[in-house]
């Protein structure tokens, strides 16, 4: 080998450890970073033949019973640790890792499980939504197109990767959508943004929903609109989970700000909601909850998780009354579900908190 070679090696050696210590010490966000990353140019890769779940399949509300929450080790692992500790405790369930730790602190060893998945980011909750098949009592998975798989392959392979370590059927989709633009109830209202018609604009409208309505089994969907212009969210996603959250079948909770474009979108969603009948034919209980925008970070409360007996909010450090506001709001909501805060200062910047990074397995 030449000096040249030699010294060539190295490069590309110190190159591949200066990524990983940037991935380390500031993770990809949940839009595309232009600087860090550039994409291959090729359609999905892991896709194997459409295959849409059987009429008994359904997604499950994230307030019905969990059986596991999924984190993904690639960033905030302060944070990851402590929505593992509760939600493992006070929540109950199965602490699924993709290249975490061997073990955490107060969970188990037989709750803690280990997947051999590798993963490219954090924001675990847009890789693919899981629910039931009721007719044989077993889970699936519904592996739709990750918005930015040309960008992030391993992060798009998640759920084919899960579902195999985990013995999960697979439903393949063809369609580009994130699991952080997606809310279901447990009666087939199926809530999300315009959005999800923005990525997949090579199809009409009405093609698009008789996909959601085909792979996820619901009868009606709810398209909103999001802060921001078409294509252009001013939160960097879109995602109805940064400003609504279904806390039950009959209560809605909707970010209220003083800053626009998020004011007059709340305002919208309410305004939606308060036309809207619940599943039982009542009126929906809509709870207003504070969110602001700052040095272009949105601040949200909706982007929680619950887990059944215990909501996991976001807390922010410079903000600790608009904190206490929050738990008492959830807890008007859900009066038998525990709130614990969780610290989320090192993640919203990059579009997203406690929601965005964890995935729910529902109990069989």
């Amino acid at each position: 080998m030449t000096i040249l070679h030699q010294f060539s090696l190295i490069i590309i050696i110190l190159a591949s450890f200066y990524s990983k210590a940037i991935l380390s010490s500031e993770p990809l966000p949940n839009w595309i970073d232009p600087i860090r990353e550039k994409s291959d140019g090729a359609a999905p890769k892991h896709f194997i033949i459409p295959s849409p779940p059987s009429e008994s399949f359904r997604l499950v509300a994230e307030y019905e019973k969990a059986k596991a929450v999924v984190l993904g080790w690639s960033g905030y692992t302060s944070m990851l640790l402590e929505i593992a500790k509760a939600a493992g405790s006070e929540g109950n369930a199965e602490i699924w890792v993709l290249s975490g730790p061997d073990s955490i602190p107060a969970i188990p060893a037989d709750k803690h499980i280990k997947l051999p998945c590798p993963l490219n980011t954090v924001w675990m909750r847009d890789y693919g939504p899981f629910g039931i098949t009721e007719s044989t009592n077993s889970l699936g998975v519904v592996d739709s197109v990750y918005r930015h798989y040309a960008y992030r392959r391993l992060d798009d392979q998640v759920p084919t990767c899960i579902a195999h370590e985990q013995n999960i059927d697979v439903f393949a989709m063809n369609l580009i959508l994130d699991g952080g633009n997606l809310l279901v109830d447990r009666h087939g209202n199926l809530f999300m943004t315009k959005r999800t018609y923005d990525w997949n604009n090579t199809k009409t409208k009405e093609e698009v929903d008789n996909l959601l309505m085909e792979y996820f089994k619901v009868k009606k969907i709810h398209a909103l609109d999001y802060a921001g212009y078409p294509n252009y969210p001013a939160d960097g996603t879109g995602h109805i989970d940064m400003f609504v959250k279904l806390l039950n079948d009959d209560t809605v909770l909707i970010a209220e700000s003083e800053n626009e474009p998020f004011k007059s979108n709340g305002q919208k969603a309410f305004e939606y909601f308060k036309g809207l009948k619940t599943p039982s034919g009542g009126d929906y209980k809509i709870l207003r909850i504070k969110g602001w925008s700052r040095s272009g970070t949105w601040y949200t409360y909706t982007n929680s998780l619950i887990v059944n007996n215990v909501v996991l909010v976001p807390s922010f450090s410079a903000y600790s009354n608009e904190n206490q506001k929050a738990i008492g709001i959830y807890q008007e909501g859900m009066p038998n579900v525990k709130v614990q805060l969780i610290n989320s200062d090192s993640s919203i910047s990059a579009g997203g908190a406690i929601h965005c990074v964890t995935q729910l397995i529902p109990a069989i």
